[in-house]
């Protein structure tokens, strides 16, 4: 076998991969969400290494998660606060906390790597707390709408303002989506100042003073980043998320680089419940057979030497991996302006 030959089937594999894919078998990009992990957050247990109340408050959270909060993504991971090896920033925080024990939930950006502090409780969650955290009403809904809708928009109005004003902009965005997009989008509202929204809004960073927010959820619950907030809330803006929702899935429209997925209880029972929607109009899916040979045709058409299939093998992943990396740096960007704009 040639080099030449070698190059071009290398080529498809590499744009077959999660990250670099020149297309993906699983549809458009809110279909493809349905098949990726779901992000997993740390509840974190920070307490002396010999506490025996900390262990008794270990072994309760442990059995949360394992009977009540199974389905929750959520895992449970214990820190001496008196290890010095301990890398804090690791965990959102610049060193161990002045008061222990004390239990945070963190949530970590994948691409590059950076954890945030969700939520946390000194010493630790009451039952009435654990149970916010495992559900609320507007994340019940969220949950209804992404089995039968291509996404949901949940709208924060300002503290004190119903979302009347906003009512008309969000008609028009899920009528422009049910006529182009049947069945379109799920409109639900959340309410900053309800108690039982506590972990959502941490999550998304939705102050109780703050300017009205907008948010983009799809698959099994991933908020596209970064939401919207105060002038950008607009029919334009919200239309222009939707949209690469509904795009075909490939490296410029990957799930995994979208957004972060909310705190939210999901399990295989849901994944058979989810409504399989027609493609947007034009596409059309491939197998994966079809996939790498269609690639390896239009590559031999494209670079006809070896010096430029080793070239096309070398870009490829390259320019994939700066999107990515494109789509992370927003969503951090987003996260330390949140945090900044709270000190």
């Amino acid at each position: 076998m040639t080099t030449r030959r070698l190059v071009f089937p290398l080529v498809a594999l590499i744009a077959l991969g999660v990250t670099t894919a020149w297309a993906c078998d699983s549809g458009t990009v809110r279909d493809a969400a349905f098949h990726a992990p779901r992000d997993v957050h740390r509840l974190c247990l920070i307490a002396k290494r010999e506490d025996p109340d900390a262990d008794a408050m270990e072994h309760r959270l442990e059995t949360w998660i394992q009977g009540v909060g199974a389905d929750l993504n959520v895992e449970l991971t214990r820190i001496a606060a008196d290890d010095p090896s301990v890398g804090w920033t690791d965990y959102g925080i610049p060193s161990a906390p002045p008061d222990v024990p004390v239990v945070a939930l963190i949530g970590q950006f994948p691409s590059p790597p950076r954890a945030f502090v969700i939520d946390h409780w000194a010493p630790g969650p009451s039952d009435e707390e654990l149970a916010v955290l495992m559900d609320s009403p507007v994340r019940q809904r969220i949950r209804e709408g992404l089995l039968n809708y291509w996404a949901v928009v949940v709208v924060a109005a300002e503290a004190g303002d119903g979302a009347a004003a906003f009512r008309p902009m969000l008609e028009a965005v899920t009528r422009k989506w049910a006529e182009e997009q049947s069945p379109g989008v799920a409109v639900v509202d959340l309410d900053r100042t309800d108690s039982r929204e506590r972990t959502l809004c941490s999550f998304a960073g939705i102050r109780p003073d703050g300017p009205v927010w907008a948010g983009v959820v799809f698959g099994r619950g991933r908020l596209v980043a970064p939401p919207l907030e105060g002038d950008s809330v607009s029919e334009a803006h919200l239309n222009q998320l939707i949209a690469g929702l509904a795009a075909q899935c490939t490296c410029l429209q990957e799930s995994l680089v979208m957004g972060l997925d909310v705190p939210l209880t999901w399990n295989e029972a849901l994944d058979a419940q989810v409504v399989a929607l027609a493609p947007p109009q034009g596409y059309v899916e491939m197998t994966i057979d079809e996939q790498v040979a269609a690639i390896e045709t239009q590559l031999e058409a494209e670079v006809p030497d070896e010096a430029g299939g080793v070239l096309a093998m070398t870009l490829v992943p390259l320019a994939a991996a700066a999107l990515a990396a494109l789509a992370a740096l927003a969503l951090v960007v987003w996260r330390v302006r949140r945090q900044s704009a709270d000190l």
